[in-house]
C-alpha cells in the first residue's frame, strides 16, 4: 500500500468512527515521540450548549474535571487507534492530559487544512465555523500531509469581539486573563464566575461560550429543531 492508499484509508476509517473532520499534518515539536511519522487530526462538529457543560468536583482533596467534548474526543479517537492498530499501523491517541506538551492542536488543525484561525482564537472550518473540537492520533507511517487552505474568514466581521462578555477579545489578540471561561481564574475572576456563568448543578456550569456560538460561519448548520426529527449536518 503506498502512503496515498494508506492515508485515504486512515480517513475513511476516521469518518466510519464519526469524525467531521479529518487531515493529516507533519509531526512538529520536540515533545513527540520519535517513532510518530504522522499526525492524524480529527474534529468532531459540536452545535450544542451540552457539549460546553464542565463539572469540578473535589473530593478528598483532589480536584476532578469532566467535560463531555474531551471525554467524547479522547474515546473516539481511541477507537480509531484501535482500529488502526488491528490493521497493523502503529498508532496512539492524543489524551488531553499529553496535550500541550506534545501538540498544540488548533496549530496542527490549521497546517491539516482543516480550517483557519479567526479574531476569536480559534480554529474556523469552511463547514462549521468555529463549532468544532479536535483530537489527534499519532501513527507511524509518513503520510502525505494536507495543503493548509487559503480562506480567511474574519476580513470583514468582529462579531465574537463585540458579544465576548468581558472583554478578553480585541482586535489586537486574546487576553486569557480575562475570560470568563479561565479554568484556572485570578480571584476576581472566579468571584465574576459564580455571579455570571450559569450553574447546572452544585457541581457543573455552562463554559461560556459567545465567541463560538455568535460566530456566522457555519451558523445554519447549528439551527435548532423541534419537530420531533433527528437532525442533520446539512439542516
Amino acid at each position: 500500500m503506498t502512503p496515498e492508499q494508506l492515508a485515504a484509508m486512515v480517513k475513511r476509517m476516521a469518518r466510519e468512527r464519526d469524525w467531521d473532520l479529518v487531515g493529516i499534518c507533519a509531526p512538529q515539536g520536540d515533545g513527540l515521540p520519535a517513532w510518530v511519522g504522522a499526525v492524524v487530526v480529527l474534529g468532531l462538529y459540536t452545535p450544542d450548549d451540552a457539549y460546553d457543560f464542565n463539572t469540578y468536583v473535589e473530593i478528598a482533596g483532589r480536584r476532578r474535571w469532566h467535560k463531555v467534548a474531551y471525554e467524547a474526543l479522547v474515546a473516539r479517537a481511541a477507537l480509531l487507534a484501535l482500529d488502526l492498530n488491528a490493521r497493523g499501523v502503529r498508532a496512539e491517541p492524543l489524551t488531553f492530559v499529553d496535550s500541550a506538551r506534545l501538540v498544540n492542536l488548533r496549530e496542527a488543525a490549521v497546517r491539516a487544512g482543516l480550517g483557519t484561525r479567526g479574531l476569536n482564537g480559534l480554529v474556523v472550518t469552511r463547514e462549521f465555523g468555529p463549532r468544532v473540537r479536535f483530537g489527534a492520533v499519532f501513527v507511524e507511517p509518513q503520510l502525505p500531509p494536507d495543503a493548509p487552505i487559503p480562506d480567511y474568514y474574519c476580513a470583514s466581521c468582529s462579531i465574537c469581539i463585540s458579544r465576548c462578555p468581558t472583554g478578553a477579545l480585541t482586535a489586537w489578540g486574546f487576553d486569557r486573563r480575562l475570560c470568563i471561561a479561565e479554568f484556572d481564574p485570578s480571584p476576581e475572576m472566579r468571584a465574576k464566575q459564580k455571579r455570571e456563568v450559569k450553574q447546572i448543578t452544585p457541581f457543573t456550569r455552562l463554559q461560556c461560550n459567545l465567541c463560538i456560538s455568535s460566530c456566522p460561519i457555519g451558523k445554519k448548520r447549528a439551527g435548532t429543531w423541534w419537530d420531533g426529527d433527528f437532525p442533520t449536518a446539512a439542516e
